[in-house]
């Protein structure tokens, strides 16, 4: 095995649904740590965001806390990354004060920059006490989760090239498609 820089780190996302962007960020973070704890986003669903942000309603959450883990193994898992060396933790950047009671402030963080949300993200990350280490930052995002869910509402296709082959299956076993069409509809009343 080779030696990594660090003993552990950590990445963070909603992951609604997890795709080819997630992938490149979560295997350029994985290779500069031995265990590397996959942070997810807004994981209780059911509760609304005391941020109130669009990327927070329900409709841009469809999927649930075990349903991204499970399309997260499974992606990294076609990817050739070990179930060793990663494991998952409920990240509440919603409420940054309850951070620290899944990811211990020792934990550096790894994340990417495209928007002034992700800006925000590194602010409130180091209120917090973590080192945060930025992969990469560019001037927009090559694929967005809205864009997948837009095409996916659509009926389209497009979305499959977008996302891990893990994903797509995944997708067509929790009944994405349907789930967001009714999350979708409702929203609009």
């Amino acid at each position: 095995m080779s030696h990594k820089p660090l003993r552990e780190g950590s990445v963070h996302g909603r992951f609604q649904p997890f795709h080819n962007g997630h992938l490149e960020y979560v295997l350029a973070a994985q290779k500069q740590c031995s265990l590397l704890w996959i942070g997810i986003t807004k994981f209780d669903i059911s509760e609304p965001s005391p941020l109130a942000r669009i990327r927070e309603r329900p409709e841009n959450n469809p999927l649930t806390y075990h349903q991204r883990l499970t399309m997260i193994r499974a992606a990294l898992s076609e990817s050739g990354i070990g179930q060793d060396e990663f494991a998952f933790v409920p990240f509440p950047i919603e409420t940054p004060t309850k951070l620290t009671q899944f990811l211990p402030t020792s934990v550096p963080c790894f994340t990417t920059v495209y928007e002034e949300w992700n800006k925000e993200k590194i602010l409130v990350l180091q209120s917090q006490g973590y080192e945060v280490r930025v992969l990469w930052e560019r001037q927009q995002k090559a694929i967005s989760g809205g864009e997948i869910r837009t095409d996916i509402i659509a009926g389209g296709s497009r979305w499959k090239a977008m996302v891990p082959s893990a994903t797509v299956r995944l997708a067509e076993e929790f009944h994405l498609a349907e789930r967001l069409r009714a999350l979708s509809n409702t929203a609009r009343v």
